[in-house]
């Protein structure tokens, strides 16, 4: 099954990610339906600042030994 991953199945997910309930994906803003230009300029918003907001948590990453 191949699916559309509708921004109304699209959650937000830990860490910056959004997660598709239909199938369980991880998806980014070029595999949603409709196109993310397509949606309102508030949900643009919210989608941006949940990203961001993953990008600040995320851990440091260690130098290699």
């Amino acid at each position: 099954m191949n699916c559309p991953h509708h921004i109304q199945w699209v959650v937000p997910a830990a860490q910056g990610l959004h997660q598709c309930l239909q199938c369980f994906e991880v998806v980014a803003k070029k595999d949603i339906t409709p196109k993310f230009e397509e949606l309102g300029a508030e949900l643009q918003r919210r989608w941006d600042a949940h990203e961001a907001s993953g990008a600040k948590a995320a851990p440091a990453a260690r130098p290699a030994p």
